[in-house]
């Protein structure tokens, strides 16, 4: 805070003029009449110009209503996008996972499988196939929890088009009309717009 770079300004910048332009943002919840999981996955691959680390983030939605979201920066460097990738997708099962025992430890029933959303066509590959190991072996024993989900008939992947992943808004810098639209889909609506 003492010594703001440029590069530090302008995104403080762009945080503010953010919350200048949505005060009354905020989710609206409605009856979809279904009780499915559904969760968007990203990564952006070494986005971290300091340490070239990727931030991963999700956003699950329970009945079509968007219930958890997450940003988180990897602990480790990924090789590769797909990587990334995979690893954002095993953060997002896990939430599903805990997701689906919360629903059912209250009386919820849900819905399985789960259907987890990905836009990169390498990692829905890697979760799906058990035997696309040359490729795979830099990435970590535990997402492999992805492919035993898919075993278990708990979580079903699908491709999504990279302008349709909602979890582009938590892991990359988007413009105003795309933040719009992703904000749209997310269910957010602006309490101060006319009716």
């Amino acid at each position: 805070m003492t010594a703001l770079s440029v590069a530090q300004w302008e995104a403080l910048e762009h945080v503010l003029y953010y919350l200048k332009g949505s005060p009354g943002r905020d989710v609206l919840y409605t009856n979809h009449s279904h009780n499915k999981i559904e969760c968007f996955c990203d990564a952006d691959h070494a986005g971290s110009k300091a340490t070239k680390r990727s931030t991963i983030g999700y956003c699950v939605f329970v009945g079509g209503n968007l219930v958890s979201w997450r940003n988180k920066k990897q602990d480790v460097v990924s090789k590769s996008s797909a990587e990334a990738e995979y690893g954002a997708m095993s953060q997002s099962v896990q939430e599903i996972v805990w997701i689906h025992q919360l629903m059912k430890e209250v009386g919820l029933a849900t819905s399985l499988p789960a259907k987890l959303w990905c836009d990169n066509k390498v990692a829905l590959h890697i979760a799906s196939n058990s035997v696309f190991h040359e490729h795979a072996k830099h990435i970590e024993i535990d997402y492999h929890f992805v492919r035993d989900k898919i075993k278990e008939n708990f979580i079903s992947t699908g491709h999504v088009r990279s302008n349709d992943q909602l979890g582009d808004l938590l892991t990359k810098a988007l413009n105003g009309t795309q933040v719009d639209y992703l904000c749209n889909e997310l269910g957010l609506i602006n309490i101060y717009a006319p009716t």
